[in-house]
């Protein structure tokens, strides 16, 4: 999955963030009430490029991470198809994921360093998704679904960071890091499930500005989740 949290809001992107609202909320309100808990753990490994807010293409920090296990939790509703022979549907997902970068980047090791500051946060995201299923019709069978979405994301983020840009005036200091942001999520979904068994591969890259830095994150997911029918818990 390609998730992307816009935090630089114009007047279109506010508009449309009203929109999103009231349409989750009608979808939420109709067939696609939200009946299964998908709970797992996720590997995952981390990026932050932490750029000047003078000049977004000068990269003045980037954190990284070795690879990290997560608990992760997902709130899923029914799959509504366009038809009943059709393999196209639409389902609104709630994502729950955290992370953390600890090392970083300096001169040509990309393989990063400790320097003794971490970032780390979680992310929260509404998405509506419009999907194809293959193998729909053999639940029993390990199917596939590919899908795109657009929703609402939020991001909270903390930490600190050494400028090892070394033409920077503020190189070797450190820097503090602290977001709490509300902006659009864009998704690309992967997912292989059998039963209540889903493996997703994915990445996630929200971008979020402060008054300091603008902070862009990139973060490869491998997941495993089991899926439990609300339902049947009541």
């Amino acid at each position: 999955m390609t998730l992307r949290f816009i935090i630089h809001y114009s007047n279109t992107q506010k508009a449309m963030k009203h929109i999103l609202i009231i349409l989750l909320a009608l979808v939420a309100s109709t067939h696609v009430l939200a009946t299964e808990l998908a709970i797992g753990i996720q590997a995952t490994i981390n990026s932050i490029d932490i750029q000047d807010p003078d000049d977004s293409e000068r990269t003045i920090a980037r954190m990284t991470s070795d690879m990290k296990y997560y608990p992760t939790v997902s709130l899923l509703s029914d799959e509504y198809y366009f038809s009943k022979d059709s393999n196209v549907g639409v389902q609104l997902q709630f994502d729950w994921s955290i992370f953390k970068a600890d090392k970083q980047e300096i001169g040509e090791n990309d393989t990063g360093i400790d320097l003794g500051t971490s970032i780390s946060g979680y992310a929260l995201s509404a998405v509506p998704v419009i999907f194809y299923h293959f193998n729909r019709h053999n639940q029993d069978e390990w199917n596939v679904k590919l899908g795109t979405g657009l929703g609402l994301g939020y991001l909270k983020l903390k930490g600190d960071y050494q400028v090892t840009d070394v033409t920077h005036p503020d190189y070797g200091k450190i820097k503090q890091a602290n977001l709490d942001k509300v902006g659009l999520a864009v998704g690309v979904y992967l997912e292989a499930n059998k039963g209540n068994h889903i493996m997703s591969i994915y990445n996630f890259s929200p971008i979020t500005q402060s008054d300091a830095s603008q902070f862009k994150e990139y973060n490869f997911f491998l997941t495993y989740k089991y899926r439990i029918n609300i339902d049947d818990l009541l």
